[in-house]
C-alpha cells in the first residue's frame, strides 16, 4: 500500500518571534511523505526572511501575499488558508498557525487513525494551551467519535486546526466560509461533520499559544467572537439542532457574566439591526439605566426578529406587556402573541392580571 501524502499548511502573519519554533516542529515530523505549503499574509515583521530561509533549506512551497487579506474592507480572492489548502495535493491536510507547535509524531499518529477509519472526514486529538506565563492547560477535554454534528453545533467546537487532520476529499466537497469570518475552524469542522464521521484520540499532538499578538487578546475580541458565532450558527438555521444551539447562546449572553458591553452591543446593532439577541441585551441595559424608551424599543425589536421556535420568546412577550403601557401597542403585542405562540397564549394571559381581554 502506498504511503499517503500529507499536505501541511503553515499560515503566517507577524509571528517572527515564534515562527522558527513552529517551522522546526513541522519539518521534524516523523512522517516523511509530506509537502509543506507556507502562506504569509503580508507580514510586516521579519517573518518573510525566516520563511525564505526554510524555503531554501527544505524546498517547500511558499505563498507571499502582498496585501493583508483581513485588512481589506472588500475582500479579494481567497483567504490565505483556503488559497494554500486549494493547492494541497495530499490525501490529508494539516494546518498549523505560525505561533503554534505540533508534536513530532502528530502527523503519523493521525494518519494512522484516518487510514484505519476510511469513513471519517477528520480526526482530532488533544491540545495544550501555552499561556502567556509559560504554563500549560488543556484546550479540549471532550473526545467524541462518529457523527458529531449536532453536539458541535449546540456546544461549540471540539478542536482547532492544529489538533486535527482533514481528509482532503471531504474538504473539496464543502462550501467555503463567509469572506469576513475570521476564526473559521468551527465553521469548517461543522461542514466536514456533514461529510463523514470524526475519530478522536486523547494523545497530545499540538500546543496552542495565547499571547498579546493573537486573536484571543484582541481589544475587539468580544464583538469578533459574537459576530463569528452568530454568523456560523445562522448558516445552520434549517437544522433541527439549531434551536437548541440558539437557546443555549441566548442563556449564555443574557447572563450577567457574559453580556456584551453597551458599546459592543451598539456597534454590532449598526452592523445587524435585525439581531434579536442584541436587542434583548440592549433592553437589559436600558432596564438597568431606567431608560424606558430604549427598553420598549429594544423589547419590541427582539420580539419581532426572534424565531418563534426559541424558548425565550414567551419571556420577551411577558416583559413587553409588563413594561409597555400604551394600549394600542399592548393590543398589537397580544395579537402577535396569539398568532405566533397560540399554545402559550392562554398561559401568558393568565400570568398577567393587568392584560385587557381581547
Amino acid at each position: 500500500m502506498p504511503t499517503p501524502l500529507v499536505s501541511i499548511i503553515v499560515t503566517s502573519y507577524n509571528h517572527d518571534n515564534f515562527l522558527e519554533e513552529t517551522l522546526e516542529s513541522v519539518f521534524k515530523q516523523t512522517w516523511k511523505n509530506s509537502e509543506v505549503i507556507i502562506v504569509d499574509d503580508a507580514s510586516s515583521d521579519s517573518s518573510v526572511n525566516i520563511i525564505r530561509k526554510y524555503q531554501k533549506k527544505y524546498h517547500c512551497r511558499v505563498i507571499l501575499r502582498t496585501e493583508n487579506y483581513y485588512s481589506q474592507k472588500q475582500k479579494k480572492g481567497e483567504k490565505p488558508i483556503i488559497e494554500a489548502m486549494n493547492l494541497a495535493q495530499g490525501k490529508y491536510i494539516a494546518v498549523v498557525d505560525s505561533d503554534d507547535i505540533i508534536s513530532p509524531t502528530k502527523i503519523a499518529h493521525q494518519v494512522n487513525l484516518l487510514e484505519k477509519n476510511p469513513q471519517c472526514a477528520m480526526c482530532y486529538s488533544a491540545i495544550e494551551v501555552i499561556m502567556p506565563d509559560g504554563s500549560h492547560i488543556p484546550y479540549n477535554e471532550t473526545f467524541l467519535n462518529g457523527n458529531v454534528f449536532e453536539h458541535m453545533l449546540i456546544t461549540g467546537n471540539l478542536s482547532l486546526y492544529i489538533g486535527s487532520l482533514i481528509r482532503r476529499d471531504a474538504y473539496l466537497k464543502i462550501e467555503r466560509s463567509h469572506p469576513d469570518l475570521v476564526q473559521e475552524d468551527w465553521d469548517m469542522f461543522l461542514k466536514l461533520a456533514k461529510q463523514g464521521d470524526f475519530i478522536s484520540s486523547t494523545r497530545i499532538v499540538a500546543y496552542y499559544r495565547r499571547h498579546d499578538n493573537n486573536t484571543w487578546y484582541r481589544k475587539d475580541n468580544a464583538t469578533l467572537m459574537y459576530r463569528n458565532r452568530m454568523s456560523i450558527l445562522n448558516y445552520w438555521q434549517h437544522e433541527p439542532a439549531w434551536v437548541n444551539a440558539m437557546n443555549l447562546r441566548w442563556k449564555q449572553y443574557l447572563h450577567a457574566d457574559h453580556m456584551l458591553a453597551k458599546c459592543d452591543i451598539d456597534a454590532l446593532l449598526k452592523e445587524n439591526a435585525t439581531d434579536p439577541l442584541l436587542h434583548a441585551q440592549a433592553a437589559i441595559v436600558a432596564m438597568q439605566n431606567k431608560d424606558t424608551h430604549k427598553l420598549k424599543q429594544h423589547l419590541l425589536q427582539a420580539i419581532i426578529y426572534s424565531d418563534p421556535r426559541l424558548e425565550i420568546l414567551p419571556t420577551l412577550y411577558l416583559l413587553a406587556m409588563k413594561n409597555i403601557s400604551e394600549e394600542n401597542i399592548r393590543s398589537s403585542i397580544l395579537t402577535s402573541l396569539k398568532q405566533r405562540l397560540p399554545d402559550q397564549y392562554p398561559h401568558i394571559l393568565a400570568s398577567l392580571s393587568q392584560v385587557p381581554q381581547q
